[in-house]
């Protein structure tokens, strides 16, 4: 009876330490992921569709780019940083009366970035090797660039550029699964500079 108890015990603490290391997420673990969030953050693209019945409107939207590190605390818990850039531009051409009764066409170009990190304190919840659901919520700051230029000589403001730099903060609710254990896919969505967001988890 006695090496039956001893051998449940063998057996149950053998299984624990299994499923331990079998977590998608646990203590200890760094997650590092790259991905792409769509779309643009609307902080770089509200202004930017007035325009669109302009003469040759060309817009660009290239969404965001996303990198992603996290260290885990404790087998729930992680803390990590997010690094996320997004860009949009637009084009188009606008005539104006000149001398002799002839127009002139002139071009204007329009480019919005913004960059910002933040750091992050995420919630876990594993479900054995390959799923892990989790949200998170961010603070950090969000750098912001738009630059202005008119190819008009007469526009006084045809060359401007504007910076500005503000605290702004995040939550998103995401799902990763690890194809293998080094290596898994991820997406989130939420308030975030974009939307949606997806990639690839690199586990280490």
């Amino acid at each position: 009876m006695k090496k039956l108890q001893s051998l449940v015990v063998i057996c149950s603490v053998l299984f624990s330490v299994n499923q331990l290391k079998a977590q998608a997420f646990d203590d200890g673990k760094n997650l590092i992921s790259a991905g792409f969030g769509f779309p643009a953050t609307s902080v770089i693209t509200q202004n930017l569709p007035t325009y669109q019945n302009e003469l040759n409107y060309n817009y660009k939207n290239y969404g965001t780019i996303v990198l992603k590190f996290e260290h885990g605390l404790v087998k729930y818990f992680g803390v990590g940083l997010n690094l996320e850039y997004s860009s949009a531009s637009l084009g188009y051409d606008y005539t104006q009366p000149r001398t002799f009764n002839t127009d002139t066409t002139y071009h204007v170009n329009i480019n919005n970035s913004l960059i910002a990190g933040y750091l992050r304190l995420n919630g876990h919840y594993p479900i054995g090797d390959h799923l892990d659901i989790f949200a998170g919520f961010g603070l950090g700051y969000a750098y912001q660039l738009n630059n202005y230029s008119d190819n008009n000589p007469d526009n006084t403001g045809k060359n401007t550029k504007t910076q500005s730099f503000q605290f702004d903060w995040q939550f998103t609710l995401g799902l990763r699964y690890m194809i293998k254990p080094h290596f898994g896919l991820f997406a989130e969505v939420g308030k975030a500079t974009t939307s949606v967001q997806m990639g690839i988890t690199f586990g280490l």
